[in-house]
């Protein structure tokens, strides 16, 4: 059960997916990008957020004939909400990667709904394959050199490129963020230990597996040690795996 899916549905966003699908996958993708990045966000952006999302799924049901404008508005709202919630790591990494950092100012002059967009494309590419990767890496690679030989032209060039990129990243099948974040703190081999628990014990480990991507190393490290610490006590004790996932769960939410 994906992450998207869970923050599509704890926003309240299920009534609503197929008029927003209608609208093409550019809006739809920036709804889920939108939406995942929330879950990391913090309380009080999550918060505002949910009003935003419950306007657009009220308005959307009652105007569905007009859903363009008010999912575009919605976006540009939840866009410059996101943007507040601090810098991540992980957005730092995946721009230095595909070679952006001599545009940075160019991009980020256009104003904060374009540079948002380009980031999480960006970050979204890091977990989409290869092959999505290298053709992204194209896209950037001739974005830079448009806009170091045209930058007074910059508005098109960008809208462009985020049209290609987003179209791309769209069709990265699930190789997830989960995944990834669950075998880097070596949880692959009790998966099955902690799902059988059910899906409310395993959702919380996946949620805060991908929560500490974003995190920094500081944090990362010390959970490193606690789900090291659980992956060892699962391993020896499989039968009393309830109280040790639960304790787990409480240190790691700390």
């Amino acid at each position: 059960k994906d992450l998207v899916d869970f923050a599509l549905n704890s926003l309240g966003l299920s009534q609503v997916i197929d008029t927003i699908q209608a609208l093409g996958t550019d809006y739809w993708n920036q709804i889920k990008q939108i939406a995942t990045q929330l879950l990391f966000a913090g309380q009080q952006i999550w918060q505002q957020a949910t009003v935003v999302f419950q306007q657009l799924v009220t308005d959307l049901q009652n105007h569905a004939t007009d859903a363009l404008p008010l999912v575009v508005q919605a976006i540009g709202q939840l866009t410059s909400l996101v943007g507040q919630s601090g810098k991540r790591d992980l957005v730092d990494f995946a721009l230095n990667s595909l070679g952006l950092s001599q545009v940075i100012d160019t991009i980020q002059a256009l104003g904060t709904d374009y540079w948002n967009q380009i980031k999480q494309i960006a970050t979204q590419l890091l977990f989409a394959g290869q092959q999505i990767w290298q053709q992204a890496t194209v896209v950037f690679q001739q974005l830079v050199t448009d806009l170091q030989n045209h930058a007074t032209d910059a508005l098109p060039l960008v809208v462009q490129a985020i049209g290609q990129l987003t179209s791309l990243v769209g069709q990265s099948g699930k190789r997830d963020l989960v995944d990834f974040a669950l075998n880097s703190l070596g949880l692959s081999q009790v998966i099955d230990t902690i799902q059988a628990l059910g899906t409310d014990y395993w959702n919380q480990i996946k949620q805060i597996a991908t929560q500490l991507l974003f995190a920094g190393q500081q944090i990362w490290q010390q959970a490193t040690v606690v789900f090291q610490q659980l992956v060892t006590d699962l391993q020896n004790h499989a039968t009393d795996a309830l109280p040790l996932v639960v304790q787990a769960i409480g240190q790691l939410t700390s």
